[in-house]
């Protein structure tokens, strides 16, 4: 049986194309793959098809196939399988296609040679992850590398403020994803919710130590024409680096320029709000 969430992603399906039935491995499909994307590691089929309620064998089948495709990696330490490089090819291209690159990369060039710091683009693949898609480097001396295509939960760190701050998730939701999240010194879940308020106000959110020990990241979201976040902009380097000032006269060009993106990405007449310190100037 699937879950409700899968239940509905049928109905708009049928709905929306008017074709009657869904077709049922296409849909399983997807649940699939949403399923591998809300995991930490790798899973095996008989995992994969206890959670979502499959068939065996035809989990077993439609798993080799995205593998076959790409989009799902077989691991054969274990007999297990994640999410593939295949999606990667598919998302990137999507990006160029709707202009999301064209925009984002000289932004984030900008960005990391004004501040000296690296600038990393996130794109939210699900309700409980984002996947880096695009980066800058900066030629400061210290450099924090991370691949195309690493994915982190979605509440992690600043960028998970400001997912938090416009995603619509219920608080216990919020609560159980946030109590999932591994992290070297948490604050506590009702200092997180207030953070994510302050995230939804000024456009922008600022995590010190929180996630990992000794680094800081500064995030803005970008927001479609209805305000929901799907990619986000992050500053991340050493907790040393960043005095407030600095750490809150970069969050203002963040997210002065997610804003910018935003509406251009959104078009004429279908701009993204303004924050209350845009409207003030």
């Amino acid at each position: 049986m699937l879950t409700d969430d899968q239940d509905r992603e049928s109905f708009t399906l049928s709905t929306t194309f008017n074709a009657g039935k869904p077709v049922g491995a296409v849909v399983s499909a997807f649940a699939i793959l949403r399923h591998l994307a809300a995991q930490d590691g790798a899973v095996s089929s008989a995992q994969v098809a206890r959670a979502l309620g499959l068939n065996p064998s035809t989990c077993f089948n439609i798993l080799k196939t995205l593998a076959a495709e790409r989009v799902v990696q077989f691991e054969e330490v274990g007999k297990a399988y994640r999410l593939g490089a295949g999606l990667l090819e598919l998302a990137g291209s999507a990006l160029d296609q709707v202009g999301y690159t064209r925009l984002l990369h000289p932004e984030l060039e900008r960005l990391a040679a004004a501040w000296q710091t690296p600038m990393t683009a996130w794109l939210r693949v699900s309700d409980h992850r984002v996947m880096l898609v695009d980066q800058a480097v900066s030629s400061s001396a210290i450099q924090i590398h991370m691949r195309i295509g690493h994915r982190l939960p979605l509440l992690v760190g600043a960028l998970g403020r400001c997912m938090a701050a416009h995603a619509g998730l219920p608080v216990e939701e919020m609560r159980r994803q946030y109590a999932a999240v591994r992290q070297d010194n948490p604050p506590p879940f009702e200092q997180f919710l207030a953070e994510v308020e302050e995230a939804r106000t000024a456009g922008y959110a600022v995590d010190r130590d929180g996630f990992t020990r000794g680094v800081t990241t500064v995030s803005s979201p970008i927001l479609d024409a209805e305000g929901r976040p799907f990619l986000a902009l992050s500053a991340v380097g050493l907790t040393a680096q960043f005095s407030d000032e600095r750490a809150a006269a970069m969050a203002a060009d963040l997210r002065d320029t997610t804003r910018r993106i935003g509406r251009q990405l959104a078009g004429p007449g279908r701009a993204a709000p303004l924050s209350p310190r845009e409207t003030t100037r």
